[in-house]
């Protein structure tokens, strides 16, 4: 019972095993005892007690075979079996069946007789088996003047309720066997399929392979069993390749700052460190690489709290206005050093709002430092600020490429970039999908409105909570 084919099997058996043997037995009793074979058992049993009784009324037949003959002859046409009238001892006097001629005179009834009232309650009970019906002819004064034989017509009908009998258990020998054929085969073909998921998770857990499972055409349960299956798959192979460029990632942006590091310190070592203005660059220099590493750092430490599921704020009461300002004026700088025209609207009036700054700072920088990066020199960015009812709308704009509208929802996955952002190597892919969790952490969310060509605008959509 522990193997689920042979379950299969058992629950699809066992209404056969009760129901089949069941039905069969109840049409053979019914055959039997309530339908034709009891009728046409009681009818004959009534015909003969009829004949029985008039035959008493008419002493004549009894000495008189001619008589006798033309009594039968009289009533056989109404009668459905063969009549024979025999003298108290048993031999034959007549019969309705000419072939009978020569056993006239011969002893057919040595049995011991029964009463007509007798035959009436045996009829009305159980239907006779044997091939005959014999009732004695008494006179009304109580003289037994001989006996009225009719062949039982039931010995063949009852022959054939027997055949009948042997066939239905036939029915459900075959019938049993069909529903373990069947059951076997349902199983075989269910137990298969659980094998091929079975075979394939444990080719997955060992690293064999990342195959997804063909789910047409298999039952609702399996089928569901086999998309979950590849929808596991299908996550672990972006894990796979998220890691992969991960490690990518990491390799390159860390790389290039440190190299950069490490030729500053080489040439403070060899006497930079005298020339003040070149120490100066060296040191800035050396400052921005180290705030791209500290970024860098920022992003994965978000990613791996995003991931590990113990991403928490700090909610502290922000004036909005002030914490904008002291973001923006960094980037302000960069953006004209690119050669690109800033625009910054930050409204003096902002409220004073609950909200993460650490957080959201990181998801504001990401979007203008992206805005920056991608746009060419000469185009323009802007960073917009407003209240709309309930909600604080950061917009950041740019004049750049644009995105293209099949890659607007996938550059918010994790280490993707858009079809123009791959020809600019800097960036790890993290910051749209960072800035993204950080809104929706905030109950809020961000909207994308690009067009190629036409440039980009991120809107920071986060819920109001004035303190």
């Amino acid at each position: 019972m522990r193997s689920l084919r042979f379950r299969l099997i058992f629950n699809n058996l066992l209404p056969v095993l009760i129901i089949l043997p069941l039905v069969g037995i109840l049409i053979i009793y019914l055959l039997e005892t309530q339908g034709v074979v009891a009728s046409v058992s009681r009818d004959l049993n009534q015909q003969a007690i009829l004949v029985a009784d008039t035959a008493g009324l008419q002493d004549d037949i009894w000495v008189d075979r001619k008589s006798a003959q033309t009594f039968l002859s009289r009533i056989s046409p109404r009668l459905s079996a063969r009549v024979m009238l025999l003298d108290t001892g048993g031999r034959m006097l007549v019969s309705s069946d000419p072939a009978d001629e020569g056993l006239i005179g011969k002893i057919l009834f040595r049995g011991q007789y029964q009463s007509a009232e007798e035959l009436e309650r045996k009829a009305a009970k159980t239907p006779p088996e044997t091939d005959e019906v014999v009732v004695p002819v008494v006179r009304p004064d109580g003289l037994l003047l001989g006996f009225v034989r009719m062949d039982n017509p039931l010995s063949t009908i009852y022959q054939q309720s027997l055949q009948l009998r042997q066939v239905t258990i036939w029915v459900v020998v075959v019938g049993v066997f069909l529903g373990i054929l069947l059951g076997w085969l349902l199983s075989r073909d269910l137990s298969t399929q659980l094998q091929t998921a079975t075979q394939a998770v444990t080719r997955l857990a060992t690293g064999q392979s990342l195959d997804l499972l063909d789910d047409a055409k298999k039952p609702q349960e399996i089928a569901r069993l086999y998309q979950a299956f590849n929808t596991l798959t299908t996550r672990l192979k972006n894990l796979e390749e998220n890691r992969k460029r991960l490690l990518a990632n990491l390799v390159h942006e860390i790389g290039r700052p440190l190299g950069s590091l490490q030729s500053a310190v080489q040439a403070l070592s060899g006497g930079a460190v005298k020339d003040r203005e070149l120490r100066t660059d060296l040191l800035e220099g050396m400052s921005g690489e180290l705030h791209r590493l500290d970024h860098l750092v920022g992003e994965l430490a978000n990613l791996h709290n995003e991931l590990a599921g113990t991403l928490t704020l700090n909610r502290e009461p922000v004036a909005v206005g002030e914490w904008l300002q002291k973001i923006t004026e960094i980037y302000g700088q960069e953006a004209k050093n690119k050669g690109l025209q800033w625009e910054c609207l930050i409204p003096s009036d902002l409220p004073v709002v609950n909200l993460d700054a650490d957080q959201l700072t990181l998801a504001v920088q990401n979007l203008i430092s992206n805005a920056i990066r991608y746009t060419p020199a000469g185009e323009k960015v802007s960073v917009l600020c407003g209240i709309s009812e309930d909600e604080l709308i950061i917009s950041v704009m740019d004049t750049g490429p644009g995105i293209a509208v099949e890659e607007q929802q996938r550059i918010f996955e994790p280490f993707t970039r858009g079809s123009s952002a791959r020809r600019f190597s800097q960036g790890m892919g993290l910051g749209l999908t960072i800035a993204r969790e950080m809104i929706e952490a905030h109950g809020g969310r961000i909207e994308l409105i690009s067009d190629i060509g036409k440039g980009s605008e991120f809107r920071l959509i986060l819920p109001v909570k004035k303190t």
